[in-house]
């Protein structure tokens, strides 16, 4: 009976001068600080090293890897190995099976047993002056490169955890709903790193470059307005985004706000006056005041799109007044008799031809019509400048087969257009 204990006894208790796998490699004086940091790998943690290692030369001491580096890895991370090397885009640590480039085998004192901490670790094989100037994406800024890459692998292009297309929204919502809006900006619905470097750039918001130098990359014709005779203040102060919304916007040409409530931000007088105004003009009406007036600059004063004469007289040519005819009749005041070219006429004689038509003292077009609006049928104005010390009135009362015309310069006049001629 005691006999059959001993030998059950001998079957448990280790022999003496024989220690568990392991435990002389931690313990013996060589490896004593092995898994003494933070983060300690597994096997070593519960010092089982031969499942790494395998001893070649026991009297030298000698030991190899049990299998290459990647396979070895893998088969316990078989997790890992089927995450990453299905994808297309792989860390070139990976793609070269070399795991142990980021992660030390055996024990570190950051987490997953990193050789480094954060982007720290990335700028060992990565340049750092890509990361480092003056305006900072907020996940550089705080280390967190894999806020945005997986370190591993991915199917999209730099390892990026979310296609191009949509990985900044995962941050800026905002912007998202603005691309996704009725007028896009081209260039950022296409990428977003086409105006922004995703790490850091000298220029504010991380721009290519700063304002408005990044918007002439493409709008080169808007930088020559910049330097027009007549330039808009806001392109002329380089403030593109006063009126446009740089990534999207439900109005047309990027605007910031429906055209004509945005440009009555600066231009309140003129606001008022359209408000009070019982008659507008077509783009008045539809509030398209750049059909008339270049947004950006222009050669023409009150950045007009084309010339228009100053003076109150001028020889008359259909080229003079090209701005007015982008809408009107060009021919309206060619015949001097007419039925069909104008209303304002006396029977057929054509009254337009009559005040404009002349070589000499032809009458501009403002001489009797504002621009914008008029409390008077026609745009017809209440009154008119003349010379340096007087502005002439006009009363126009429309008739429903002509007009009569109480005015400065003439004793009043009526025409009509169905009756003969005075």
């Amino acid at each position: 009976m005691v006999l059959a204990g001993l030998l059950i006894l001998s079957i448990f208790v280790i022999p003496a001068g024989v220690t568990a796998q392991g435990e002389d490699c931690t313990k013996s004086g060589c490896h004593d600080k092995m898994s003494t940091k933070k983060w300690v790998h597994g096997p070593v943690g519960v010092g089982i090293c031969s499942v790494c290692h395998t001893e070649t030369d026991k009297q030298n001491h000698k030991f190899q890897l049990a299998t290459d580096e990647e396979s070895l890895c893998f088969t316990c991370h078989e997790d890992k190995q089927e995450q990453m090397m299905s994808k297309s885009h792989l860390h070139t640590p990976v793609a070269s099976g070399d795991c142990t480039g980021c992660h030390d085998p055996h024990q570190s004192d950051y987490r997953f047993q990193l050789r480094g901490e954060g982007s720290e670790l990335c700028f060992t094989c990565h340049d750092t002056e890509e990361f480092k100037r003056n305006s900072q994406h907020g996940p550089v800024a705080v280390g967190a490169c894999n806020a945005c890459h997986d370190p591993h692998a991915s199917d999209n292009e730099f390892q990026l955890s979310s296609p191009r297309d949509r990985i900044c929204y995962q941050c800026h919502p905002d912007k998202e709903s603005q691309v996704n809006s009725r007028h896009p900006h081209p260039p950022v619905k296409e990428n977003c790193t086409n105006c922004h470097n995703p790490h850091s750039q000298a220029a504010r918001y991380m721009m290519a470059e700063e304002y408005p130098k990044v918007c002439f990359k493409c709008h080169s014709d808007v930088e020559q307005k910049m330097a027009s005779p007549t330039p808009h203040p806001p392109v002329a102060e380089g403030k593109c985004f006063e009126c446009h919304q740089v990534h999207g916007s439900e109005n047309p040409v990027l605007f910031i706000q429906p055209q004509e409530k945005m440009c009555f931000t600066c231009h309140k007088a003129m606001s008022e006056y359209i408000a009070n105004s019982k008659y507008r003009h077509g783009p008045v009406i539809d509030g398209d005041c750049i059909a008339c007036h270049d947004g950006h600059g222009s050669d023409e004063p009150f950045i007009l799109r084309q010339y228009f004469p100053k003076k109150f007289y001028n020889a008359y040519s259909t080229e003079k007044y090209a701005l007015c005819f982008n809408c009107h009749n060009k021919d309206i005041a060619l015949d001097s008799v007419t039925v069909t070219l104008t209303d304002f006429r006396n029977n057929d004689i054509n009254l337009h031809y009559k005040h404009v038509n002349k070589q000499y003292k032809g009458r501009s077009c403002k001489a009797c019509h504002e621009v914008h609006a008029s409390n008077q049928e026609k745009h017809i104005r209440k009154e008119v400048p003349f010379g340096k010390n007087w502005s002439y009135p006009i009363t126009f009362t429309k008739y429903d087969d002509g007009g009569k015309c109480v005015v400065g310069c003439h004793k009043p006049q009526t025409y009509k257009r169905t009756t003969q001629k005075n």
